[in-house]
């Protein structure tokens, strides 16, 4: 039975012998899908969780208690996982890649999960990333897979969790590729999510990486050559869409897997009449050359911009620091001497302290005949560094690993406590699973709903200022190796009890602003519910009462045009029009707009007319 060092020593013999005795229970009944399991685990959920609390750390492993089979036994580098709500409940649950095609899919119901049968027809073949996304913005969730040496896969929801294969219609590519890693963004700002995917080809044999607009209807159109982001000799395991300049627009950052191919950053130049990618790379100081398995945006250090952990071999990780500037400069962090191949890099506040820690998976496989089986090395523990304003120590006593193979990692808040749970698709028969217990820090968590931006919310920034520091999160659909993590963006937020402000910047380019939040909720934020909005750049007439207010715009580019005012005589008894300045002149110190009183009105349109000349 797996269970944290630290917190058996904190137990007393009763104790280790009933939970001795319950796994033992759990074993015997084979509670993996009989019905009468399910009953069984509730009891030790309650019973364990009692137990595990009595421990010194916030982040328990509880494998033995969930038992969430996967037969992750084969393969080639690993599969996926995500960690999506997938029916709509409004409770996170569980999807699995497989080696031969078995995918395993769990329901939760925010204690634990129920294996469902989602009906589908798969090849046989190895999958490697697993996505749910609403790309036709109905309101349910719709199914990516992408595969090793088969094609990739593609299914509509058509509501009720009916799944409908539309693979071969929908504009993918259906020749054999070479797909690890896929994500999901928005980059041409039309409320759909467009698609990249992730190839590890070589010179002759498969096609590169691969991007499609989506059209709508479920339907995409390959863009790839059209934006010159694919091409040959890539080597490419994950793309992640991130806006890396903050100028409402998601560029797309390109790990690759040699010393001799430098990773890419294809910044988004263009705008919707005319898209545009140009490698920056090199110019901002991402043109990392690594054994590259993943990258992992983050702004770790909390001055609202965005920091990149990248993932790598023996030679080493590489951990960014974005310069305030654009650019990045790299850190002498002890994060990254781990001498150990390393995948998913996993970016969550796990103690609630208002920094983000980092969770590392790691290992090296050796490979047998065909069918591969995977033969676990020993001493290859993952990586916790917890994050104390901006500095980092690795902290044992908090994260007890076992030596296991780990590949692809998602995150979630799955039984609503407040405090993130993290799973492995680790190699081996079931899942690991870490449960986050509270310590009574405080946190955040929020769900954007988009209405003109895609309807999951996919590229929305959010903004957290508490006592004029900020906490700045992207939200993504496909990111670090493999995974996708939960829709709900968790924040810890320390002692503080409430959030000054919250700054929502959708995808549309629509802000909201929320005031004196409270601390400890999760919220559903719907994109526009607030009357703070800004254009797509955030200028132009602010005055509600000119002939071309823009309700899109924050700051006066004194563009305001009264014109119709005068048409309408507007101006009334108190002003006069002048058609040179485009205003109302003040020929009265008191009602300036001829509705027999002086208001705040009056007092725009003396300001609007304060030191110009008096017609004569």
């Amino acid at each position: 039975m797996i269970f944290p060092k630290g917190a058996q020593r904190k137990l007393s013999p009763f104790f280790c012998l009933m939970l001795y005795l319950l796994d033992k229970m759990r074993q015997e009944m084979k509670c993996t899908g009989c019905p009468d399991s399910f009953g069984m685990k509730s009891l030790l959920y309650v019973f364990m969780l009692f137990v595990c609390v009595q421990g010194n750390g916030q982040l328990e492993d509880v494998t033995p208690l969930y038992v969430i089979p996967t037969d992750h036994t084969g393969g080639y580098l690993g599969t996926g996982m995500s960690f999506a709500d997938f029916n709509g409940d409004g409770k996170d649950d569980l999807s699995f890649g497989h080696h031969n095609g078995l995918l395993r899919f769990y329901a939760g119901d925010g204690v634990g999960f129920e294996e469902v049968d989602l009906g589908l027809t798969l090849p046989e073949a190895e999958s490697k990333g697993i996505l749910w996304s609403d790309v036709d913005n109905d309101g349910d969730q719709d199914l990516l897979v992408t595969y090793r040496l088969a094609p990739n896969k593609f299914f509509l929801n058509l509501g009720g969790m009916v799944m409908q294969d539309v693979s071969e219609t929908c504009g993918i590519a259906q020749d054999d590729r070479r797909s690890f890693g896929a994500c999901f963004g928005d980059f041409d700002h039309d409320g759909l999510l467009d698609l990249f995917i992730s190839n590890y080809s070589y010179a002759s044999d498969l096609p590169g990486n691969e991007l499609y607009r989506n059209l709508g209807g479920g339907q995409f159109q390959n863009v790839t050559s059209e934006l010159g982001v694919g091409g040959d000799l890539l080597q490419c395991f994950q793309g992640q869409w991130m806006d890396q300049d903050r100028d409402g627009k998601l560029d797309l950052h390109v790990v690759r897997d040699r010393f001799i191919y430098p990773n890419l950053l294809y910044r988004n130049m263009g705008d919707e009449a005319e898209l545009t990618f140009v490698d920056v790379a090199p110019d901002i100081g991402l043109d990392v050359a690594i054994n590259c398995m993943s990258t992992s945006p983050c702004d770790f250090d909390r001055d609202g911009d965005l920091d990149v952990f990248l993932s790598g071999g023996l030679e080493g990780n590489v951990f960014l620091e974005n310069d305030g500037d654009g650019s990045y400069v790299a850190l002498d962090e002890p994060l990254l001497v781990m001498n150990e191949v390393c995948w998913s890099g996993q970016w969550f506040d796990a103690d609630c302290n208002g920094w983000e820690d980092l969770h590392v998976t790691t290992g090296i496989a050796a490979y047998n005949d065909f069918p591969a089986v995977l033969v676990q090395n020993a001493d290859e523990p993952d990586g916790m560094w917890m994050n104390t304003e901006g500095t980092f120590s690795e902290d044992i006593a908090f994260f007890q690993s076992p030596s296991i193979l780990s590949f692809a990692t998602a995150t979630s808040d799955f039984d609503g406590d407040g405090f993130m749970d993290l799973v492995s698709h680790r190699i081996g028969e079931t899942a690991q699973v870490w449960k986050g217990t509270p310590n009574g820090q405080n946190w955040l968590k929020i769900l954007p709903v988009g209405t003109i931006s895609n309807r999951d919310g996919v590229g929305t920034k959010l903004e957290l200022w508490i006592e004029g520091v900020p906490l700045y999160r992207e939200t993504y659909c496909g990111e670090n190796y493999l995974g996708q993590n939960s829709r709900w963006e968790h924040f810890g937020l320390g002692e503080a009890v409430t959030i000054d402000s919250i700054r929502v910047e959708w995808s549309s380019g629509l802000v909201d602003v929320h005031y004196e939040v409270p601390s400890n909720l999760s919220l559903t934020f719907t994109e526009g519910e607030t009357a703070e909005t800004c254009a797509d750049n955030g200028s132009g007439c602010v005055y509600v009462q000119a002939c071309n207010f823009d309700l899109l715009a924050l700051v006066d580019d004194g563009s305001c045009d009264f014109s119709c005012w005068f048409a309408a005589n507007v101006c009334g008894d108190g002003a006069m029009w002048n058609p040179n300045l485009q205003q109302c002149v003040e020929n009265c110190p008191s009602d300036l707009d001829g509705d027999n009183l002086v208001t705040v009105e009056d007092l725009l349109l003396l300001l609007l007319s304060f030191g110009t000349l008096c017609p004569m």
